[in-house]
């Protein structure tokens, strides 16, 4: 069934020019879009959008950690162009193909926005699932590296934010320092407190 998917989708790639660059700028491209998106969050100012970007980074830190360094070595899932003639349209080395890197390093950006501010985090989870979708249509991953790197960061992301009172300090302090930086650099927006943050 995973290499059937992956035929299926995998098998569009090479026909229309147009559609396989749109892809190409998808597979790699979209993690700048929400690393963007959350440096907007950042320099808003407001305290809760800090301390969400903090809990996006912290996920990401642990799932890339995770992923590259436990879950793929035990693995040991070769890519779909070792394996068999794929329509690969992206250079990439031949390393473990499971989970899906980009995939869980895009959700784990995601997800906690979307558990936190959903109308935001809902953009950033359809454009991490795009990024997904693109992994496989341009020959380096099977379905199955997708699922894993979603189920790896949503799991991840639901601990982070299920801790966030208890690590809130850690945040905070990140905070104070860059509010101690913006009194020295003009251009950089401050940090304020805004309501939600004064009544948790």
């Amino acid at each position: 069934m995973n290499y059937e998917v992956f035929q299926w989708i995998n098998g569009l790639a090479g026909r229309v020019p147009a559609l396989d660059s749109i892809m190409k700028g998808l597979a790699e491209g979209v993690v700048w879009v929400l690393l963007a998106l959350l440096v907007l969050l950042w320099i808003s100012g407001k305290q809760t959008n800090q301390q969400l970007v903090f809990y996006s980074c912290l996920t990401a830190l642990v799932v890339i950690a995770l992923s590259k360094y436990v879950i793929s070595p035990l693995a040991a899932h070769p890519r779909p162009f070792a394996e068999h003639a794929v329509n690969q349209l992206v250079p990439h080395e031949a390393d473990f193909s499971f989970p899906s890197d980009h995939t869980a390093f895009a959700f784990s950006l995601a997800i906690p926005v979307w558990f936190l501010k959903r109308r935001l985090g809902t953009i950033m989870v359809v454009l991490a699932a795009l990024t997904g979708i693109a992994r496989i249509y341009v020959g380096v991953h099977y379905p199955a590296d997708i699922a894993g790197g979603i189920v790896l960061a949503f799991l991840v992301a639901a601990i982070v934010v299920a801790l966030r009172r208890r690590i809130e300090p850690i945040p905070n302090g990140c905070i104070a320092v860059y509010s101690r930086l913006t009194r020295r650099v003009p251009f950089l927006p401050a940090s304020r407190q805004d309501a939600s943050s004064r009544r948790g």
